[in-house]
């Protein structure tokens, strides 16, 4: 079976406390078409504004270009698109008919899209024509695919099936039979294996985090969403998308991220509450203290994908920010967040308290509860979390247990008023900007550079960012290697952008164990060692 299922237990248990419910995505959304069908759903940056009407009317005819390519109930269906309207158009015409959405960044490269295609057996793709330096046209064509490509804006080279005819396939009243209980969405997360997983959620799982969210946060009808998060990653799918739209909010969506530009459509859209990663929070910073200008509707900015600095956090309160810290993942998002009542400081001094109905744990090698301030793994179990991963039995037994905990692979202390504060992690990834890093993936892709006889892929502190990659390579005899040489081979392999390293060093030799496995912590600590600060 492709999809993973829920225990029978645990759905009863759900059900019966009413975690679960018998409303799909499609029909919340469907609740507003009704009850507001003139409200603006969606604003772009290219000024475009779409009411809850309109937006259903474009769904609708996604939704019957997809049927009569014979796409129905389970199919999968991967969308790599930029913020805009058309992206959510598509997102709800896919859900519409019962089919699952696979939302993937832009950033992918050659190499993830073809991976995910294949690991999801799509039965169409969706893509830009172009977007900032890639031409989608070239992509395409050396993926030499044999399902429908959907072009979506325009393209110096034209390809696939202009997005143009596909809203202008005729709506019909397609009667998809699905439940609650059906996948929604297959979202992909990188951790320590060297390809990305599969996190299957259904409408019930997305509904029940987004529904607590919205309560903890009182978002509603009356909230105007920004997000610059890519609303094809599981931040903005899930917390842009998905609750707004099933709360009747309004969503305003940036393509291309500054600092000046997210300020200034906050400020013209009158939004009242954004998410982004550490360095969305500290441009937005920048730009406000430079410029003097505030956000006096913006009530929240939450802030995740990893610790928020102090520094960070209290520059931003300066200006008029509320910073609550947020904590989640692909597979159980959100499960911590500062609530409003909470200390102003508790945005970089935790991670955030579980919300109501989810539960947080900090466990030890056994898996065994730890005492209140001591470090462990972090678990999380409830209503949110996904079923497992696509296709990956194995991998889902590793990481969620017989009792429904999700592992997270992330080092974690609980603190006595419940908040919980991530200390590190177990997994093998780079977190930068809000985006991980396999760092397993790209050295399977040096391993096989020619002038490589070892190497490994870590972490290093970065101002901005967070963290960047660095390589440390031990060379053949005989070879040279620069950082430039080493970016034009991933690229060539098709590697995404936002994966190269950005830092190359060459030593003689790497630290091991007597089994000959890379030490990776001697080598971080060598590298912070030599840097002494983070880069800029």
């Amino acid at each position: 079976m492709r999809f993973p299922e829920p225990s029978a237990n645990r759905a009863a248990a759900y059900r019966q406390a009413g975690f679960w419910r018998d409303e799909t995505i499609t029909d919340l959304f469907a609740t507003f078409v009704v009850l507001q069908p003139d409200k603006i759903a969606v604003r772009d940056a290219s000024g475009a504004s779409v009411t809850y009407t309109e937006i259903e009317r474009k769904a609708a005819s996604v939704a019957s270009f997809l049927v009569d390519r014979g796409v129905g109930r389970g199919d999968i269906v991967t969308v790599c698109l930029p913020n805009s309207w058309q992206a959510v158009a598509v997102f709800l015409g896919v859900i519409r008919i019962g089919a699952v959405l696979n939302p993937v960044p832009t950033t992918y490269g050659r190499a993830d899209l073809a991976y995910v295609l294949a690991k999801c057996q799509s039965k169409v793709l969706f893509v830009p024509g172009h977007f900032r330096r890639v031409a989608f046209a070239q992509i395409v064509d050396q993926l030499d695919l044999q399902i429908p490509v959907v072009q979506v804006g325009n393209a110096i080279e034209p390809f696939g099936i202009p997005f143009s005819q596909v809203l202008r396939t005729q709506p019909t009243d397609v009667v998809s039979k699905f439940s609650a209980d059906d996948p929604a969405a297959v979202l992909f997360t990188s951790g320590t294996e060297a390809k990305p997983k599969g996190a299957v959620h259904t409408h019930n799982t997305i509904l029940f985090g987004e529904r607590q969210m919205a309560t903890a946060l009182n978002f509603g009808r009356d909230d105007v969403a920004f997000m610059a998060s890519p609303i094809s990653h599981a931040t903005g799918f899930l917390h842009g998308v998905v609750m707004t739209l099933t709360t009747g909010g309004t969503l305003s969506l940036l393509d291309v991220f500054s600092g000046a530009a997210a300020a200034k459509q906050m400020h013209d859209h009158g939004c009242t509450w954004t998410m982004g990663a550490t360095p969305f929070l500290a441009d937005v910073a920048d730009i406000l203290e430079a410029t003097k200008q505030r956000l006096p509707q913006l009530r929240y900015f939450l802030c995740g994908g990893a610790p928020v600095p102090e520094a960070v956090a209290r520059r931003a309160t300066d200006m008029g920010l509320r910073v609550l810290s947020i904590y989640g993942s692909t597979e159980s998002p959100p499960h911590t967040v500062v609530h409003p009542d909470d200390p102003i400081e508790n945005a970089w001094t935790t991670d955030g308290r579980p919300l109501a109905g989810i539960e947080v744990g900090v466990v030890s090698g056994d898996r065994s509860q730890v005492t209140i301030g001591d470090t462990g793994e972090e678990r999380s179990r409830g209503p949110n979390t996904c079923l497992g991963y696509l296709d990956e039995p194995d991998l889902t037994a590793k990481d969620f247990d017989a009792g429904g905990w999700y592992y997270s692979g992330d080092l974690a202390r609980q603190l006595p008023d419940g908040s919980i504060r991530i200390a590190g992690r177990l997994k093998d990834i780079i977190v930068r900007g809000g985006q991980n890093i396999s760092a397993r993936e790209v050295e399977e892709y040096l391993v096989a550079h020619p002038a490589i006889h070892t190497v490994a892929v870590v972490a290093i502190p970065h101002a901005r960012l967070g963290e960047t990659g660095c390589a440390v390579a031990v060379l053949k005899p005989g070879h040279a290697l620069t950082l430039v040489d080493l970016v034009a081979f991933l690229k060539e392999k098709g590697v995404a952008r936002f994966k190269l390293p950005e830092r190359l060093e060459v030593w003689p030799s790497v630290p091991m164990t007597a089994s000959g496995k890379i030490q990776k912590f001697m080598i971080r600590k060598t590298l912070n060692e030599q840097i002494g600060k983070p880069l800029a």
